[in-house]
C-alpha cells in the first residue's frame, strides 16, 4: 500500500469515527436553519479530495453542472446528505458555523474535545500529503 493510501485509509477510519459525533450536533442545529450551508460550491471536491477518493479507489461523485452554484448541494437530502462522510469534500466536515460551535460549546465538553482532536488528527494527516 503506498503512503497516500494508507493517509487515505487512515482518514476514512477517522472520519467514520467522527461522523456520527458531529451528526448529533447537525440533528439538532442544522432543521432550524435559515440560511444552509450545503451549496453546491461547497460540495464540489477540490483536488485532494479526489487524490483521496482515488487513493480509496472509491468513484468519484458526479456533479450536476447545471446546478447553480448558490443553491443547494445535489446531495442534500431530506436527512443530510446523502454521501458517507468520508466521500465528501473536506470543506463539508471541517466547517462549523456559529450555531453549530454554540451547539459544541454549550454539550458536554469532552464529546467537544473529542471532534476536535479527530479533525485535527484529520488536518495533520491532510498536510503531510
Amino acid at each position: 500500500m503506498s503512503k497516500i493510501e494508507s493517509a487515505a485509509e487512515k482518514m476514512k477510519q477517522l472520519l467514520i469515527d467522527l461522523s456520527p459525533m458531529i451528526e448529533e450536533y447537525t440533528a439538532r442545529v442544522c432543521p432550524d436553519c435559515r440560511d444552509v450551508c450545503c451549496k453546491q460550491r461547497h460540495g464540489i471536491m477540490n483536488e485532494q479530495d479526489m487524490r483521496c477518493a482515488s487513493a480509496l479507489k472509491s468513484p468519484l461523485p458526479v456533479y450536476d453542472p447545471g446546478r447553480p452554484l448558490d443553491g443547494a448541494c445535489q446531495f442534500m437530502g431530506p436527512y443530510g446528505c446523502e454521501n458517507p462522510r468520508w466521500l465528501r469534500p473536506w470543506r463539508c466536515t471541517s466547517y462549523f458555523c456559529e450555531a453549530l460551535l454554540a451547539a459544541m460549546n454549550d454539550g458536554p465538553q469532552k464529546k467537544s474535545r473529542r471532534v476536535s482532536a479527530l479533525i485535527q488528527e484529520i488536518v495533520d494527516i491532510r498536510n503531510g500529503w
